[in-house]
Parts: C-alpha cells; structure tokens; sequence
C-alpha cells in the first residue's frame, strides 16, 4: 500500500505542475504536429520513389557502383517518374485521394524493391561514420552543415522564387483541383518536374512547409551520387572532399532549406555521369546505359529549361566515348541517348502545347499571353555582357562568377566559394599521379562541366541577362566537386618537399570548411527559427512578419479586402499568400505589367489604361514602390514618358487605400480607383 500512494502522490503533484507550467503549448503543439506531418509526406514519396526507381533499374548490374551511388540513382530515378505519374494522373484529378492512390499502387508494385533498398541504406548507414581524422573531419562538418539546413527546411516558404511559381503554382493547381494552363504567371510554362511533386505533397496534406524537406532530400541524393562516385575512383576520402565542397558553396547549402528546382536536375546529371561511365566500363554494346542516361537527362530536362546544356553536355561525352568505335557507331550512340532524353522531356513540351501554343513556352514563339512584345522584353536583348561595362569580366567569367557573385546580387545572385576554381586546374600538376579509374573520372567530368561552362560563356557574353545567374548551371558544381576531391587527394602523392602542398591546401579547406559552418549558424540564428518554435499563439506570422517584412502584411491587407475583390499586382510577382479562394490576385510575373499597358492599350495614354483596367475588373492594385524604383533607375525599356504617364495615372485615377513604408521610402501601396 505505500509504494502505490507513493506512485499516486508522484502523479498528483506532477499533474497539477504540469497542469500550471506547460512546457507543450497548444501553438508549438501545433507546430511539431505540421513538422511530423511534413517528414512523414516527404517519407512517403521519397520511399516509394526510391522503391519505384529500385524496380526499374532490374536488369541494371550496379555491383561496380559505391552504396552510395546505388541508393542515389534509385532515389532520383523514382522521383522523375513519380513526378510523370502524378502530372498525368493530376491532369484529370489532383487531390489527396488521387495522389494517395497513386502512391499505394506504386508502393504494392515495388514493396520488394523497396525493401531490398531498405536493407542496403540501412547497412550503409550502420558503417558509421569515417575513423581517420581527416575524414571524420570532414564527414562531421558536413553532417553538421546538413542537419542545420534540415532545421531551416521546416519552415514556412518565404524565398522568392517560392512564393512566386515554385509554390504559387502547386498551391493554385491543388485548389483548382487538376493541373491547368493557370494563366498571369509566365513561370508555369517551365518544366515542371520538381513542382509537380510539389504539388503532389500538397494535395496530400494541405501545408506548403513539406516542400523544402522534399528539396532537402532531392539535395541529399545530389550529395550521395557525388560523394559516391569520388569515392568509387578516388577513396573515401575524396568523396567526403567532394561533398564538403558541394555543402560549403554557401549558395548550394541554402538550397537545401527550401523549395527550388535546382538539386533533382543536378543529381539526375550525376546519374546520367556514372551510367554513361558504366556503359564504356561494360563494353559500348550495353546500350541499356545509354537508354538510362538518356532518360536521366530527360528528367533533367524536365525540370528546367537551362537543363538542355547539361544534357548537350551528356551528348558530347557520349560522342567522345563512343569515338573509339568509328563516326557511324558514334552517331547512333548518340541517337540513342537523345532519342531516350527526348521522349523524357516530352511530356512536359506536349503540355505546353496544348496549353499555350507554344512547346518550349514562354520562349521563342508568340503563344499564352506571350505576343512580340513580351518576347522582346522578356529576351533584354543586348543585355549579354559584351554590350555593358561588365565586358572586361568575360576572360575570366569563373573567376568573377566566383569573387562577385552573391546571394541575392543583381549579378551572377549565387555564392558558390572559392575551392571549385581553386581545384580544378589542380588536375594538370597531378595528372600523373592519378590512377587510371580517376582519370577516367576526371576527363569525362571534365568534358561534361566544360561543355555546360562553355554554354554558360558563350550565352553571357552575347545573350540574355539571367543566363549570367549563376544558379541556372547549378548542375555543373557536382562534376566540379568529383574533380576537386580527386585532385586534392592526389596531390597527398607529391612529394613533401620543398612545400608539402597537399598539407596546405587540406589545411586551408578546414579552416574554410570552418568558416562555412559559421556562416551557416548565423543564417540560422537569424533566420526567425525561434519565432516559429516558440510556442507562441500567431507563431507562423510572427515567423512570416520575421522573413518577409512589409511584404507579408501587404498580402494580410490584400486577404482583408472584400471576398471576390480582384486585385491587379505591378512590379510584384510574388503571390504564394495572397487567399485566393477569397481574392482573385494578378501577379505582375514578367515586371511588365505598366510597360505592356503602355504599348497594347489604346494611344497608351493614362485615362486609356484606367479605362480598360476598370473594364476588366481590376478593384484595387498593389504596387511594389521598391520594384518599381528599381525598375525605374535600372531597365533602359523604360522611356521618360512611360514613368510621366504612370505620375499622371497615379494622380488623376488613384487613389491610395493603405501604405507600407519605412522611415525613408515607401515599399507597397495598395490602391482604389478615385470616386470608387
């Protein structure tokens, strides 16, 4: 009798403690109830794309290829052809049933692949973690560096890119109940791979925060291939180089805590490597490698446009490799590869067709809302930098990509460190210090990242702006990091004096390794994480408020509006939290919205536009003041009287209903008509 009122005596007095000092709120309840639905999404698809991609690649002999590798490939591979089921079945139905019934059916086809791939992963991972001190070095630093974006993938989606197709269009397929030409938003004619998927997870569960954990595995299996394959030729250690390389690009590691586009195509690239790799291993009678590099750069392809150098770039190594067996084999090696590619990327062509007119939308042909207007401002021809004061930058464009660029910057916008251009022309003092299976790496990751820097060089000299976005050739970096990690390790077979090179350079990626880690604790520190953890009620607009600032409450005075008011956007392509099943919201995607009114509608005069805009509908328009400033003192487009006529329409037809503004700029106005 006494121990059991000992226990109820415990049980009262920590019941009535815990009843007064909660250390559960109902709000962080409900975070960590969104987070554990999140990776459970994330699991779902993740693990019946990795048993998909392991049931297709039966009959592929991979007993060559690293864990890693093999654990990649059937993960990426899955997804690319999750992605193809869920965009043809979304097309008729896109909700939870439909998704969910699409993936119990691929998970009972693949139940057994999915757990020969579950053993293998699990067996992989009970290896631990390397022991060696350089290793273990290296491997800790990029766990580090790996949990720590996985804590900022959690969050609600605040990057631009995001909340202006990545997510805005998922969200808006979701509501409208199937995949659709959704119209104002250029965006949505990309390749859509990656957001379909998107929009997968989400008509699952309702929550746009899943995405970024999907981005962070799609990142992870970038990471995996990449190590693997430096390892498979090089050693351990030099696979661990090559992902430290990967994860200490400051603009690579961010990618991995939210939902771009960016990671799948680079692994599928990565993919592709290795099969093309093992099909000249095999004998370049195993055409079945060919056909699975083929489809990988399909799927590469299918996820964004600028993917077409990578898969020119996997082209020309097949050329290269399939030399040796004369032009005419060479040739239908590379047919075979294009022809898989193609029918990969087909889909997403057949889709634009049908819903814009125009295959390769917004590109190139008239089609959807693009007409030559548009075209023409969408092209900013001469804006390649041969045509500006930037021209002294083309000779060394890597260099300058590297010592200029930034995250967030008008030019190059990406931050990718200082190694790949320190390492790579390593290759040409070690040359002869590496095996023959790491030369075969070297020079067919040479080829691949030279073709695509090559395209890079050529379009940013004499072709669009954005193709100097460094971003966009995101895919080059891991066959980069293959070559770096290689040839860091090889110089360990120099000798030690005068200068034990290897030392220093190994000694030198620490300390920069080091600085990344710090770099990546600020972004953390800084990043709201506490606001949304917080237990706090309105914990998810404290954290929005936090990341977006007066953009976030111009969204909550556009959702305050009266349910069905239509609300025109100028110079504000983002959307993603605009309501709208309440308001119709018209994202300005091109920043062309009041340079096109001035040269479509009638004499371009103000009244003209007011006029026309009142007839369409438009109740209010929410103007970026900061957008507009800046298109203002920077796009040559512009004439002087397009910015007088927009004084007078402002003056004469406007009026402005709420502002949001700092102590020295205003950066959003919303406006109703005058006498409205």
């Amino acid at each position: 009798m006494g121990a059991i009122a000992i226990l109820v005596w415990m049980t009262l007095v920590l019941g009535l403690y815990y009843w007064v000092h909660k250390p559960l709120t109902p709000a962080l309840a409900e975070a960590l109830g969104g987070v554990l639905l999140d990776f459970a999404s994330t699991a779902a698809l993740a693990l019946i794309a990795a048993g998909t991609g392991q049931r297709l690649l039966r009959g592929f002999e991979r007993s060559g290829w690293s864990v890693p590798e093999r654990l990649a490939l059937a993960g990426m591979l899955g997804l690319g052809a999750l992605a193809l089921v869920i965009a043809g079945v979304g097309a008729l139905m896109l909700n939870a049933l439909s998704v969910g019934l699409v993936l119990g059916g691929l998970g009972v086809w693949s139940r057994r692949d999915l757990a020969a791939w579950l053993r293998e992963a699990r067996g992989w991972a009970q290896g631990g973690l390397p022991r060696a001190g350089w290793e273990r070095g290296l491997a800790w630093a990029a766990v580090a560096l790996l949990v720590m974006a996985l804590a900022l993938a959690t969050l609600p989606p605040s990057k631009w890119d995001t909340l202006t197709y990545h997510l805005a269009g998922p969200q808006q397929y979701v509501e409208h109940g199937r995949f659709y030409a959704a119209p104002h938003n250029h965006f949505l004619g990309f390749p859509q791979g990656v957001e379909t998927l998107y929009a997968g997870q989400l008509a699952l569960t309702g929550q746009l925060s899943g995405a970024g954990l999907l981005h962070h595995w799609m990142g992870l299996l970038m990471l995996l291939i990449t190590g693997g394959m430096a390892a498979r030729s090089g050693g351990r250690a030099a696979g661990w180089v090559a992902m430290i390389l990967l994860l200490s690009a400051y603009s690579i590691w961010l990618e991995l805590t939210f939902a771009y586009a960016d990671l799948l195509p680079a692994a599928f690239g990565m993919g592709a490597l290795a099969a093309i790799q093992t099909w000249d291993a095999e004998g370049r009678g195993a055409r079945r490698w060919l056909v699975l590099a083929g489809a990988l750069a399909g799927m590469a392809m299918g996820c964004k446009y600028t993917a077409i150098w990578l898969g020119g770039a996997l082209g020309a190594l097949v050329l290269w490799v399939g030399r040796r067996d004369g032009a005419r084999a060479s040739a239908q090696h590379a047919a075979i590869f294009g022809a898989a590619a193609a029918l990969l990327v087909l889909p997403w062509l057949a889709r634009n067709a049908v819903w814009y007119d125009n295959p390769v939308y917004p590109f190139f042909f008239d089609g959807g809302e693009m007409d030559s207007i548009r075209q023409s401002w969408y092209a900013q021809p001469r804006s390649g930098l041969i045509y500006t004061s930037a021209a002294w930058q083309i000779p060394v464009l890597p260099l300058a990509a590297t010592v200029l660029g930034g995250e967030g910057k008008y030019t190059y916008g990406f931050e990718i460190g200082p190694w790949f251009v320190i390492l790579t022309p390593l290759v040409a003092p070690v040359w002869r210090r590496l095996t023959h299976p790491e030369r075969r790496t070297v020079e067919q990751a040479l080829i691949v990242a030279g073709v695509i820097l090559a395209a890079w060089f050529v379009t940013s000299t004499f072709g669009w702006y954005y193709n100097r976005q460094t971003r966009l050739i995101l895919y080059v970096f891991p066959p980069l990091a293959v070559i770096g990690g290689l040839a860091l390790e090889a110089l360990r077979r120099l000798p030690d004096k005068p200068l034990n090179l290897g030392f220093v350079l190994r000694a030198m990626l620490a300390l920069t390794v080091g600085l990344s880690l710090i770099t990546a604790g600020r972004e953390v520190l800084g990043s709201g994480l506490e606001r949304y953890y917080s237990g706090a009620p309105g914990f998810r607009d404290a954290y929005l408020e936090h990341a977006l600032g007066w953009h976030y409450e111009a969204m909550r005075q556009v959702n305050r509006l009266p349910a069905g008011t239509r609300v025109h956007f100028l110079w504000e392509p983002r959307y993603l939290y605009c309501d709208q099943t309440r308001i119709a919201c018209v994202p300005d995607s091109m920043l062309d919205a009041w340079y096109y009114a001035r040269r479509t509608i009638g004499d371009g005069s103000p009244d003209a536009i007011a006029a026309a805009w009142r007839a369409a509908g438009m109740e209010r328009l929410l103007v970026y003041d900061v957008g507009r400033r800046f298109e203002r003192e920077n796009k040559p487009y512009y004439s002087a009287d397009d910015w007088d006529a927009w004084d007078v329409f402002v003056r004469e037809h406007l009026t402005a209903e709420w502002q949001g503004a700092n102590d020295d700029e205003t950066i959003y106005t919303l406006y109703r008509w005058q006498g409205s």
